[in-house]
Parts: structure tokens; sequence; C-alpha cells
């Protein structure tokens, strides 16, 4: 599977690597470019913005050809990439985030929507985890990764570096063994945001929003929450346990959705795990504890995308590209609404574990509308081939 699957996985880990790596760089970036720092970070904000608004409009139709397409979304992205690490002011720089964003937002969704096409219906888990594995991986080792190239040479060979793990993973899509790719069937644009917008579906997302809110929100301030346990002098080592947990978290959680084939159970039990690790955090516990509940988080908040994407792709079979780019804007959304209101309450005082606490409040709202969610799928008859749940 690997050997058919290996350009979305190198697409997940460019996109990973891209989506957080300029956190790191923040400072270098704005030095170098004459600005502040606070206007270089809109670049972050650029790219997700681009990516939450571009995936649901033209993922879809670009899946209808599917190779086509990824390739051109990945082109785009490569030379965003470019043109940001040759930026000569930040305007340019900002210019550059925009179109990088645009194209990734829709090269995710799509790739795992082909990713889930190209397998049999068994093994559709484990292809969609291990297109996410390459995503967490880039969004693990994006910051250490950035801080260590910029720190040895400069941020624009560290931006350069995505740039060439995009046109391998180009490479890969325009190779593709002398096949086509399977398609990934679309409707027009109205009928696309209708479909989006449906019960089922709106709930679905709503759930990745609070998640990421909860999960990705927190991580922004990861070093303020250890600075209340016993690894306030070790944050990297907490850090790499959350990273860890992570990686082994989407590695696994694929098998787990093809044996069970009960997505919408998969999740509401790693949200309710998610919530009681959160609270764990938020005690501040001993350091055994707090390493295995950092693992635990990242395990958890990462691996919880597969099933909300089998969920989205099976009660969406004529679009699933479109569901399953609305549900990657919600998490990018979610971890921009998280780290937005961290700036908030650590303006007003609050710190350390006590983010912890909080962030578990949006997780038990995710929990919540998850479990509303298996209601309402339990009382709905089946009714046709386009509604069909099975999981």
């Amino acid at each position: 599977m690997i050997g058919r699957l290996w350009p979305f996985i190198i697409g997940g880990v460019a996109l990973g690597l891209d989506a957080y790596m300029i956190a790191g760089l923040l400072p270098a970036i704005a030095e170098n470019l004459a600005a502040t720092e606070g206007v270089t970070g809109l670049g972050v904000t650029a790219f997700t913005g681009a990516y939450a608004i571009s995936g649901p409009l033209l993922a879809g139709a670009a899946g209808r050809r599917s190779k086509r397409g990824l390739a051109i979304a990945l082109s785009m992205f490569t030379v965003g990439n470019l043109v940001t690490a040759g930026a000569p002011t930040i305007a340019v720089f900002l210019i550059a985030r925009v179109l990088a964003g645009a194209a990734a937002g829709v090269y995710s969704p799509l790739s795992s929507a082909v990713a889930a096409a190209s397998v049999s219906e068994e093994r559709r888990g484990r292809a969609l985890g291990l297109v996410l594995a390459g995503l967490a991986m880039g969004t693990v080792f994006g910051v250490p990764l950035g801080l260590l190239l910029g720190g040895l040479t400069s941020w624009r060979v560290s931006i350069l570096l995505i740039t060439i793990v995009g046109a391998l993973a180009l490479i890969g899509i325009f190779s593709s063994r002398g096949r086509e790719l399977p398609g990934v069937d679309a409707p027009s644009l109205g009928a696309r945001l209708r479909s989006i917008g449906s019960g089922p579906n709106l709930m679905t997302v709503t759930v990745t929003l609070f998640t990421g809110i909860a999960s990705l929100g927190l991580y922004t301030y990861i070093t303020s929450l250890l600075g209340d346990t016993g690894l306030a002098s070790h944050p990297t080592a907490g850090i790499w346990a959350w990273g860890v947990g992570g990686a082994v978290g989407v590695m696994l959680i694929g098998r787990l959705v093809d044996r069970v084939s009960d997505s919408l159970r998969i999740t509401a039990v790693i949200l309710a795990l998610l919530t009681i690790v959160l609270f764990v955090l938020g005690t501040g516990p001993a350091v055994w504890l707090l390493a295995a509940a950092l693992f635990a988080w990242g395990a958890l908040g990462w691996s919880s995308l597969a099933p909300q994407q089998d969920t989205l792709l099976e009660t969406n079979p004529r679009d699933g590209a479109t569901a399953v780019a609305a549900n990657a804007s919600a998490n990018y959304l979610g971890s921009a609404i998280g780290s937005a209101l961290g700036a908030g309450v650590l303006a007003v005082g609050v710190t350390g574990t006590n983010l912890a606490l909080l962030a578990a409040i949006p997780a038990l709202l995710a929990l919540a509308l998850q479990l509303l969610r298996i209601r309402m799928h339990r009382m709905t008859p089946v009714a046709n081939g386009d509604h069909d749940e099975k999981r």
C-alpha cells in the first residue's frame, strides 16, 4: 500500500512542514525583511486562511480529474514556497503564503479522498491513516527542524526544504506507475456548498472544529503549559513526547477504523479519552504521568482526524473530496481559534496547566456533539445510496 500511496504521504509531510515551520522562523524572517514580527506572523494567517477557503470550494471540482488536479495543486504549492524563499519584501512574502496555502487547501483533502479510493473499502482506514501520518510527521518536526536549519543557515534554506519535499511528491504524482488515479465525483458548486451545510456533515465538521480548538490550539502554548510542571526546564522533551504520540496515533488509527467499522463511535471514544487526558494535564501531575499524558494527547488529537474523514467519505459517496476539505478547513480553523483564545487568556494572566483545563472545555463540547451525532444516526433510517451510513 505504501508503494502506491507514497506521493500522498510525502505531500502530507510538505504540507505539515509548511503549516508549522514558519512559526519557528518568524523572528529571523521579520529581521531579514525589515518588518515587525506581528506583520510577519500574518504569513501564518495568510496560509491557513487561504487553506480553509480554497479546499471546500475547489477540491471537489479538482477531483474529477484527480491526477491533473493533484499535480496542479502541488505545482502551485511548490511555486508558492519557492517565491516565499526568495521573497525580497514582506508584501511578496505574504502573497506567496496565500498561494501556497490555497494550493495546500486543495491538495490535502483531495489526496486523502484519492488515497481512500485507490484501495479496497476494507483498507480505507489504513490509507487515510498513512496520508495523515505524513501530515503529522511534517507538523511534529516542522518547528524544531525549521529552527535547526534556520540557525545553521538561514530561514530561506528552511523554506527551500519544503519546496524540495513538495517537488518530490509532485514527481510521484506524475509517475503514478503509468496509470490514471481514481477520480472523485463532484457535483456543482452550489450542490457542494449545500452538502457541507447539511445536518450530519455540519455536525461532523463542527466536532472537528472543537477538537482542533482543544488540541492544536493548546499545542501553540505547550511551553507555557509545561512551565508549571516537572518538565519546565526541559520543554523540548515534552514537545517530543507529544509529537511521537501523534505519529504513533495516526499510524495505528487506520487499522482500528478498518477493523471496527464504526467511525462514529471510535471518534466518541477518542474524544472522551482526550478530555480526560487534558484534565490530567491540568492537575500538574508527576513527571512520568505527565510524559504519558503528553504522549496520549498527541496520539488522540491526531488520530481523531481519520475516523472523521472516514465518516464523511462514507456518507458522501458523490462528493467525498469536498466533505473532507471542509473537515480539514475546520481543523485548521480550530487551531487558529484556539491560538487566538489562548493569547487572550494569557493576556489576562492565565498560565501553565490552567490552559489544559480550559482546553478540556471545547473537547467536552466536541464529545457531547459527537454523542448527539450518534444518537441522530441511530434514529435516521437508511434512505438511499447518497447517505448510506454504514458506520
